[in-house]
């Protein structure tokens, strides 16, 4: 049976007053002499003093429970996960043991709201962080539920659906992991595993985590895209290799005349023949380090351009009349289809002597004996103009064009190897181009030619 403080307090107003008036009765007949304690009079009198009493408990018992309830009411909230204002807290009574408790009681409310607040904040920037990530985070439960996913991860996963668990997941990296074995790695060790999903790479890093307690609560997954560390990485190495084998056979041409010529016993004829293939490998090797070396710079931002206002007209003849000569031995046609009112340039004077030259070059090199190369130049509207080297060579392939840049890369490296290239030419002038604020396109077709365009302000901003 539920006892109350309400009905304790009234039922001990109304025990007390039967025993006053029983008392008062009782003193009544001895002292007063009254024969008939229990007459109408006294009963009347009786029942007034009930309900009397009555009256007076429900108002003690009010102002007792009411504060109660009001506490009792606000820690229903609290329990609920809702915390009171702290208005509504506040007891209208002057009992000190009451005013204490709802002082406590709001005392306790003000901390919650405050842990409430700095938790829910942290929350939201952890949230905040792991929505903006690059990388994938992936948190699962012990029973390798998905408890968080962030949308780098979903995006690197191509998931749509977030109620997959860990095994799902694995199979889709293409990786067999013992989920347990991760659970229990010893001193809190991370396994980390690289696999490929279509041209992705990715890495991928499992680590437990646990409770304040030490005891585990499941597993985190990071996955990160790596796909441009590793074609980086196998650039570097092709790089290498391509240097290593450049330096390489020069050398060893170098190598096998000179000790020829050591030998002795060679006609006079022989050794001006050997002397000359031993001076062109020196001047091939001088050449390649000069762009190796020209490279560098670049990209340590160590070549510093002065771009001045030139006529451009000036600067196509002067680049013409360097590579004439070049041009004739092949018996090519060059054609310059400027008119006196193009444009000036807006560009450093010896890089676009040399972008000019490389893109010539190359024109030169690779159109068979009688072509043309035609040279034009125009605005593209009043801030930029263009310079178009178009030829009729033996153009590239379209699967290549996509890589023309990149260092030592040839579309037939036997054939550019035999012309004297480096195979660092369209480097050198890619770099240049961006270093002058230019934009450089090359369209070009199998064997029906190549058109190279570049693009540079036509006046200083």
């Amino acid at each position: 049976m539920k006892i109350s403080i309400k009905k304790i307090i009234r039922a001990m107003s109304i025990i007390m007053v039967v025993i006053v008036y029983i008392t008062t009765i009782l003193l009544s007949k001895f002292l007063i002499d009254t024969d008939n304690i229990f007459s109408v009079n006294n009963l009347i009198m009786l029942l007034i003093y009930v309900v009397l009493a009555y009256l007076a408990s429900v108002i003690i018992s009010n102002k007792v429970v009411s504060p109660l309830k009001r506490v009792e009411k606000g820690m229903k909230q609290v329990s609920e996960g809702r915390l009171p204002e702290k208005s509504k807290l506040k007891v209208h009574t002057n009992l000190e043991e009451y005013k204490s408790l709802v002082d406590t009681y709001s005392s306790m409310v003000s901390v919650i709201k405050k842990n409430t607040f700095d938790l829910n904040s942290q929350e939201s920037k952890t949230e905040i962080i792991l929505e903006h990530m690059a990388d994938g985070v992936i948190a699962f439960s012990m029973a390798k539920q998905v408890v968080h996913i962030n949308k780098a991860a979903m995006r690197l996963l191509n998931i749509t659906d977030a109620l997959i668990n860990f095994d799902d997941i694995c199979k889709r990296l293409n990786l067999t992991v013992d989920y347990d074995q991760i659970m229990y790695l010893p001193n809190y060790q991370s396994l980390e595993a690289k696999t490929e999903i279509g041209d992705t790479a990715l890495s991928v890093v499992f680590a437990p985590f646990f409770s304040d307690e030490l005891n585990p609560l499941g597993i985190i997954m990071i996955v990160r895209n790596i796909t441009d560390s590793v074609k980086t990485d196998n650039v570097r190495k092709e790089f290498v290799a391509n240097v290593s084998h450049e330096l390489k056979t020069p050398l060893t041409s170098i190598r096998g005349y000179s000790e020829t010529i050591m030998n002795g016993d060679l006609t006079y004829q022989e050794i001006v023949k050997f002397s000359k293939v031993i001076n062109q490998e020196a001047i091939r090797m001088q050449k390649l380090v000069s762009d190796l070396l020209q490279l560098s710079r670049m990209d340590y931002n160590k070549v510093s351009y002065n771009p001045i206002l030139l006529n451009t007209l000036e600067v196509i003849k002067k680049v013409y009349e360097k590579i004439r000569f070049e041009a004739e031995e092949k018996h090519h046609k060059i054609e310059i289809n400027c008119s006196e009112l193009v444009p000036n340039i807006f560009i450093d004077k010896g890089a676009i002597e040399q972008i000019l030259i490389n893109i010539l070059t190359n024109s030169i090199k690779y159109t068979p004996e009688g072509g043309l190369i035609r040279i034009y130049a125009g605005a593209v509207d009043e801030n930029r103009m263009y310079i178009k080297i178009v030829d009729n060579g033996i153009g590239i392939p379209q699967k290549d064009l996509e890589r023309i840049y990149e260092r030592f890369y040839r579309v037939d490296k036997a054939r550019s190897r035999k012309m004297g290239g480096t195979g660092l030419g369209l480097s050198i002038v890619k770099e240049m181009v961006d270093g002058n604020h230019g934009q450089i396109n090359i369209d070009s077709k199998l064997n029906e030619g190549t058109e190279v365009t570049v693009v540079f302000p036509s006046r200083k901003e």
